[in-house]
């Protein structure tokens, strides 16, 4: 009999069965930053029963996110069926808009529709509610077509149990390294867990209400991306090529990920555009001085005019880096032994990469913990540069499928906001930078926003 060794990075020692998971907090990002300070870049540590590498700096995470042996998910599809699923899902979403002049569209008829629910509650606005409801307008239709009035109860349902979801994700994750606990969990019914549970059930319901629907239908056209699959589906099985990796589960578990993730980062996000509006307004005079140079205030604003708009995308830039919205990435395993630097990294090794440690590192950002989007301009202020080390949401072959939708949201969300608003809260309100984490990292505590509408000569 032979025994390979394990021969994992240094790192901190934990309580047998348990590993390390009790000494983490709710803010794990900010632990293990802390920890790589002290056991290096890379390190390991156990969660559970599971050895788990940290990766926390530029150079090896930059090595890491290249490496193909580092694209497995834990307990989940990889190798060859997540290729071929990625592929799918990245060509069906073309074909149905994502990338394209016609998705710019929608999104900017969905903001024009966003904007006049401000009109009406202008001097008093739950901002992050609001835009959550939009941004899922955005997500629905490519995914199932069509898009939902702010006031319909599915909707609202949907939308609350996300954040749901989206705040408990801590709690989830820690039942992800130990799989014994959430049986407990939810046969004693700890921690809300009931409520959770209903979340869960009502997310599943509606998408899998839009795919019977869709079923049912039967169109011909391909317009949104459940259409796209059932259609590779039948394609597959008249040409008997479809098995256990391409079915309606499938199909759900990827709407599922898709609806919650392109919700949660862009919603997260503008809660973070708005506190820094509120923390510097003399930011928002910058780029809508920017706007009337640009566009204008007759005609909403085209994608394409970031170009000429350094200052808003230098703006966009810093939120993304200070923000952090996806502070780390989902596990990836090791589906070989492999090496990280000159670190070795065993097989069926857990990887976590932790972007908060890259986007606040002072050797790459000179006093990372200040809001400054002009370490992203040129002296004279005329050109925008975004360095490779900034991460907004993840890197590699792994990264976001739906980044280039989300900038595409971002920006004309921005503009289309400070060509109609001054952005305020009451006098003597406190702006807190805290943050939350859960799926996402978002402010603890938004204040309640004035939208005061401007004239065009302010």
């Amino acid at each position: 009999m032979t025994f390979r060794i394990r021969s994992l990075p240094a790192g901190p020692w934990g309580l047998p069965i348990v590993g390390y998971l009790p000494f983490l907090g709710d803010h794990v990002y900010l632990q293990f930053d802390q920890l790589s300070k002290k056991y290096g870049p890379v390190y390991s540590l156990k969660l559970g029963s599971f050895d788990v590498v940290l990766v926390c700096d530029w150079p090896h995470l930059k090595d890491a996110t290249s490496n193909d042996a580092l694209l497995a998910r834990p307990h989940s599809m990889s190798g060859n069926p997540w290729r071929e699923h990625r592929r799918l899902s990245l060509h069906i979403l073309r074909d149905v808009g994502l990338g394209k002049s016609t998705i710019e569209t929608l999104v900017k008829e969905e903001i024009d529709q966003f904007l006049t629910t401000l009109d009406n509650d202008g001097e008093s606005v739950d901002f992050k509610k609001k835009i959550s409801r939009s941004v899922t307008n955005n997500v629905s239709i490519l995914l199932f077509g069509h898009k939902y009035d702010y006031d319909d109860p599915a909707a609202i349902a949907i939308s609350a149990s996300n954040a749901e979801i989206a705040s408990s994700f801590n709690f989830a994750g820690v039942m992800a390294f130990l799989p014994w606990l959430s049986s407990l969990v939810f046969k004693f019914e700890l921690f809300n867990s009931n409520r959770l549970k209903k979340c869960f059930k009502t997310v599943d319901s509606h998408i899998q209400n839009e795919i019977v629907k869709h079923q049912e239908k039967n169109s011909q056209d391909v317009v949104d991306y459940i259409d796209g699959y059932l259609a590779e589906k039948k394609s597959r099985e008249e040409r008997n090529q479809i098995d256990d990796n391409f079915s309606i589960d499938v199909l759900k578990r990827n709407a599922t990920a898709f609806y919650g993730a392109g919700n949660e980062t862009i919603s997260s996000t503008m809660a973070w555009v708005m506190i820094y509006l509120v923390k510097y307004p003399e930011y928002q005079d910058k780029i809508r001085s920017e706007i009337a140079d640009v566009i204008g205030f007759e005609r909403r604003p085209d994608y394409l005019d970031r170009i000429r708009m350094p200052f808003t995308m230098a703006f966009i830039h810093e939120i993304h880096r200070i923000g952090s919205v996806v502070a780390n990435n989902l596990l990836r395993r090791a589906s070989s032994d492999t090496k990280i630097g000159n670190y070795n990294i065993p097989k069926d090794t857990l990887v976590i990469f932790n972007f908060w440690s890259v986007n606040h590192d002072p050797k790459l950002w000179p006093n990372p913990d200040k809001f400054d989007p002009t370490r992203y301009l040129a002296e004279d202020g005329s050109k925008v540069a975004k360095p490779p080390h900034l991460i907004p949401f993840s890197a590699g072959k792994r990264n976001c499928p739906g980044e280039g939708f989300a900038n595409v949201e971002l920006f004309l969300y921005i503009v289309c906001i400070l060509q109609k608003y001054r952005v305020k809260v009451k006098p003597g309100t406190e702006i807190s930078t805290e943050a939350a984490f859960g799926l996402s990292r978002c402010p603890s505590n938004l204040p309640t926003l004035i939208f005061e509408k401007i004239s065009n000569s302010n």
